[in-house]
């Protein structure tokens, strides 16, 4: 099976994204690709982490929320 592939635009440039399942994905936003993962929480919110770190960075915040916006979108056309 093919990983799905699509872009969001970060700080005015294009991030390649790479869903490899499980709500994790692939984000290549510096030099290193980054993994991040939707993480949902027991009382209904929801985080983005750094899977290496276990951690949100304001990097994870902003990249996940605009992979959220563009999977929101996609599922509504």
């Amino acid at each position: 099976m093919d990983n799905h592939q699509f872009s969001v635009i970060y700080n005015g440039h294009p991030v390649a994204v790479t869903a490899l399942g499980d709500d994790h994905y692939l984000v290549q936003v510096t030099y290193k690709p980054v993994q991040i993962q939707l993480q949902k929480n027991v009382d209904g919110t929801e985080n983005w982490i750094e899977v290496e770190t276990q951690r949100e960075s304001y990097l994870t915040h902003e990249v996940g929320n605009l992979i959220s916006g563009h999977l929101y979108s996609n599922a509504h056309v």
